[in-house]
This record gives C-alpha cells, structure tokens and sequence, in this order.
C-alpha cells in the first residue's frame, strides 16, 4: 500500500463497515471534536474530513480499498473479522467463557457479550476495539502542564496580592459572590491562556490550586479574614470548574 493514510482507522470503523456506520462514525467525530481552534484539533477534522470524502462516496471507496488492498486482489477481512464465528451463531464469550452471545462486535468481529462490550457512537464493539481517540482539547503536553503550573502561581500570587489589598472591602456579604465569579472567570482567562485553551481535570486542577494559592496570599496579608474568603473562593472554584472541564 502507499503512503495514503488509512481512512478507517481515521473513522473507526472496519472496513466492512456499511454506509450507514460511516456516515454515524463520521457525525459522531465531528460532535466530539467540533469547532476548536487548536492546530491540532483541526488537523485531526481535517484527516476525518478528508477520510468521508472517499469513504462515503461508492466508487472513490471501492478504488481506495482496490490500493489499500493491492491492486492485485479483492478487498479481503480482517484477519480476526475471518476467523470469527458468523454473526447470529451463539458461541461462549472469549472474555467470560461462562456467558453464551450471539453478538459481536462492529470492527472486528469479535464475539462479545452484554458483561464485556463497551458502547460506541458507532455499535457495540470489543474493549480493544473500543479505545477511541482522545479528544486534543483534552491532551495537555509536557510543556503546557509547565506553563499552566506557571500560570497557577504567579496567577494566584497577583490575584491574592489584589485581593488582600484591593477588594478586601466586598469580601463580606452579598459582594463575595462578585469577588468569587471575578476569580473564577479571571483563572478561567489565564489558564486557556496558558494551555492554549485546553480543557480537562488537569487545567481544572491547576485553576483551582491557583485561587487556593491567591487565597492563601490574601490570608497571609489580612489574617484576621481568613473565613470570609472561603466563600469567594469556593465560588471561583466552581466557576473555574464550570468552565474548564
């Protein structure tokens, strides 16, 4: 085969999959990665883009699979979808021999049962089957858990310093809410800043141990305050949570 990229691996499909299971995979791709503006958020909608221009269209598939199979000879199964029992044959599960299915799953033809298959936009599939790409936007690199843990400290060391010298005054009463939603979306700017507007636990962590972090400043220059700040800052936690998961 040539360098030409393997248009369902791209889809997550096998290659007997019918038109109806590529159009369902190539819609459920395009949900899950959207209209993110990370470079490589796009490049991978690009290569699914790219991959259901050929794969929907009936004579562009069936001259993709005539390459992608050797122009010598027809489009053969997958070697596991071959040596698997028909479709509709009840067989003992491979992962709980002690459970009878007559299922099986969509890509590779394994027989599963209701006790091992994992449920996938496009069918039923095997737990080798079913690992599915992580989304990008949720991908944090080495250098962007560095630069977010930079953006944590001096984050919260600016904010706290703001916060104990500045909005101290609305830190009691109703205008905590407004100290806490100004944290919150203030945390929320710097680390999608930071992370190249990254989302995930690991940029929520790092957004919540900044307002601990600016919390802890402004006790340390107001010490006599500490409770009241609790609830501006679990206010901001929450926001940042909100916006960043």
């Amino acid at each position: 085969m040539t360098d030409e990229p393997d248009y369902y691996e791209l889809l997550e499909v096998s290659p007997n999959a019918s038109p109806e299971v590529i159009d369902a995979a190539y819609r459920s791709l395009v949900a899950r990665l959207g209209a993110d503006p990370d470079p490589a958020v796009r490049e991978r909608r690009r290569e699914v883009e790219a991959a259901y221009a050929v794969l929907s269209n009936r004579e562009r598939r069936a001259a993709y699979d005539a390459r992608r199979n050797g122009a010598s000879r027809a489009p053969a199964e997958p070697a596991a979808a071959a040596a698997a029992p028909p479709p509709g044959m009840v067989v003992a599960c491979p992962r709980d021999p002690g459970v009878e299915t007559a299922l099986r799953c969509s890509r590779c033809g394994t027989p599963i049962c209701p006790k091992c298959l994992i449920q996938t936009p496009v069918g039923a599939r095997c737990r080798d089957c079913a690992r599915m790409a992580r989304n990008p936007i949720y991908t944090l690199t080495a250098g962007g858990m560095a630069r977010a843990a930079v953006a944590s400290l001096v984050g919260g060391v600016v904010m706290g310093v703001a916060w104990g010298v500045v909005l101290l005054p609305f830190t009691f009463g109703f205008f905590a809410i407004f100290v806490g939603a100004g944290l919150g979306y203030a945390f929320t700017r710097v680390l999608e800043a930071a992370t190249g507007n990254k989302r995930g636990p690991a940029v929520v962590s790092f957004a919540i141990a900044g307002i601990l972090v600016a919390w802890g400043v402004m006790v340390l220059i107001v010490p006599q305050v500490w409770a009241y700040g609790l609830l501006p800052a679990g206010i901001a936690a929450y926001l940042a949570y909100h916006n960043l998961r």
